[in-house]
């Protein structure tokens, strides 16, 4: 699957005097099998944008396009066919988007604040209802639910229970459970970590990287450039609407000049490495704490060595 947007604007309040630009002539393409960070400050434009991948939003100008594979039925064989499909959505003054079920059951949303997203009476129903509604069987979507419920961390018994009983974070992971079960092909996140202590980021965090490894595409919205850095493969920057940088998660996040123009403070691991780079010491790319780890031990035997030698001479 492929989105592809085409000079995208969305336009809040139009023709009133609060009239805004929450996005403003935005041009990308999403690949499937990607890992892409959306990071800028509050206001940017990125829920805004998000929300126009799965047509929760339509364009006030501009163009969304769905490149995407489906089955078909061979009238003579009677056999199913793979074929590919686009779905373009261009500004409409219609409510309904044709073919917006089909969308949305291949890009899934996680939002920011999950508990909105909950409203079943028991979690199992509430994971069971999104492949349901895309005509899952009752049986499979209860299988899935029990299958999705242990992947975001959590034991079966919680099935029973009431979403509302959950503390934020659990609901968050109920919430992601729920759109795992639809078995997306494009997964976004909106603040997947917020309100989870340091286990639970980086255990739901595994989670994006080995649905990643499993060939979907995964697009979180975080503030958190540690996180990006680490987990991402490619950056878009969002500031007043527009994209102002996309390129390789690492080059982009080394680039601090940029980072503080745009009011962003630079990954803490990168201002680190900037520090022993300042002493003279090279060090190699590095996207996480284990691997800088890795290099200092490794360049502090290699220091200690040659130092063995000047001392025995």
């Amino acid at each position: 699957m492929q989105i592809t947007v085409k000079d995208l604007v969305h336009t809040f309040l139009a023709k009133t005097p609060y009239e805004l630009n929450a996005i403003d002539n935005v041009n990308v393409s999403i690949k499937q099998g990607e890992f892409v960070g959306i990071i800028g400050q509050t206001g940017s434009g990125k829920t805004t944008f998000i929300e126009h991948l799965n047509a929760l939003l339509l364009p006030s100008v501009g163009s969304v396009e769905w490149v995407f594979e489906n089955d078909k039925i061979n009238h003579t064989t009677g056999e199913k066919e793979k074929f590919m499909e686009s779905f373009v959505i261009k500004p409409t003054r219609r409510k309904k988007v044709k073919k917006a079920k089909d969308l949305r059951k291949r890009v899934g949303v996680v939002f920011q604040f999950a508990e909105y997203q909950l409203f079943e009476e028991t979690i199992e129903k509430d994971i069971a209802f999104g492949p349901r509604s895309f005509g899952v069987s009752k049986q499979e979507a209860l299988e899935r639910a029990a299958k999705y419920i242990k992947l975001v961390g959590l034991d079966e018994s919680f099935l029973k229970r009431s979403p509302f009983e959950l503390s934020g974070g659990q609901k968050r992971r109920v919430a992601l459970a729920g759109i795992l079960a639809m078995e997306p092909d494009f997964i976004i996140a909106d603040e997947p970590t917020a309100g989870l202590d340091p286990v639970g980021v980086i255990e739901i965090l595994n989670i994006f990287k080995e649905l990643h490894k499993q060939g979907k595409t995964v697009i979180i919205v975080t503030h958190d450039l540690d996180n990006v850095l680490e987990y991402t493969q490619r950056v878009l920057a969002f500031k007043d609407g527009k994209i102002v940088k996309d390129g390789d998660t690492h080059d982009v996040l080394r680039d601090t000049e940029f980072l503080k123009n745009n009011y962003m403070e630079p990954p803490k691991l990168l201002d680190f490495v900037s520090k022993l780079e300042e002493k003279g010491i090279s060090v190699p790319r590095v996207t996480s704490i284990d691997e800088l780890a890795s290099f200092i031990n490794k360049y502090m035997n290699k220091k200690s060595k040659k130092g063995g030698v000047k001392d025995e001479q």
